[in-house]
């Protein structure tokens, strides 16, 4: 079986689907090759998405009839931010650059001032554009395309749901209970954490508080149980409180992968118990 595409990055085929593109199809591409801004610290992006809304005001050459003040421009940023969090949740910063950017020649239509209103507009044209969606399908047609009779032939995105439906099979509440965040089943080795940021990066996916609650006990006992057996407590206290420390501070990278795999258990668990699948789930925009 075939690993899961990371979150940041491509695959080898996507990679080389994507040197077969025209510069025209690379410029839409190439954005997408970053970390996504919803797996990003929130205050990082703000502070990105501030420097942009500057840099395309100077750059529209009419910073002077249209200069926001500190209050205003941080006001857009934090717009802007909510806006692709609840809408948008593929973007990269390299996206919003680009959307500022073709948005500023009239790529989207005639537009007033740069408010809420003006970027909303970028993004939202840049999104939906035609370009972009040719780009995009012309990347997918050379991921499918033969280069040699002994390389396999396939759209990640199917083979990813392929791995992530052998998982849902397998997964049963009592099964659960022993799933690291890497499994060996029947030879199969699957990382949890990244089937469940394939869905989440594909798929409208949330929690209620309540859920939320849940899968961060479950991953905080497996996370226990990982570490006491690991004896660092013993062998190394002060070790042991950086570590207790990191996870209080959600600047412990080892407790996220166990907090994702307790995610991806809950998510399958429910939906068997409502009778669906992954395929019923609603994909992204």
């Amino acid at each position: 079986m075939s690993n899961i595409t990371t979150t940041n990055g491509f695959s080898a085929l996507e990679v080389e689907a994507m040197q077969k593109l025209s510069d025209y199809h690379k410029y839409y591409i190439q954005a997408k090759n970053e970390q996504k801004i919803i797996h990003m610290d929130k205050q990082e992006v703000l502070t990105k998405l501030y420097a942009l809304v500057i840099k395309t005001i100077e750059l529209s050459g009419e910073s002077k009839k249209y200069n926001l003040d500190n209050t205003q421009t941080k006001s857009v940023a934090s717009f802007i931010y909510d806006m692709i969090i609840d809408h948008y949740k593929p973007m990269t910063l390299s996206e919003v650059q680009n959307a500022f950017n073709l948005g500023l020649t009239g790529e989207f239509g005639d537009y007033v001032g740069y408010g809420t209103v003006t970027f909303s507009k970028f993004i939202k044209g840049y999104n939906s554009s035609a370009k972009r969606e040719s780009a995009i399908k012309e990347w997918l047609k050379y991921q499918n395309a033969p280069v040699t009779v002994n390389k396999p032939v396939y759209k990640f995105f199917e083979k990813n749901m392929e791995i992530a439906n052998y998982f849902f099979n397998i997964c049963t509440e009592k099964l659960s209970e022993r799933f690291d965040t890497v499994i060996n089943h029947d030879d199969n080795v699957m990382h949890l954490p990244s089937i469940y940021m394939f869905l989440y990066d594909n798929f409208q996916i949330s929690f209620t508080h309540q859920s939320k609650e849940i899968i961060k006990r479950k991953a905080k006992e497996r996370y226990h149980k990982f570490i006491v057996k690991s004896k660092i407590k013993e062998s190394d206290p002060k070790g042991f409180e950086t570590i207790v420390q990191s996870v209080i501070e959600s600047n412990n990278l080892t407790f996220e992968w166990y907090m994702k795999t307790q995610a991806l258990i809950f998510l399958t668990l429910k939906l068997k118990e409502q009778g669906k699948t992954y395929d019923n789930l609603k994909t992204l925009k």
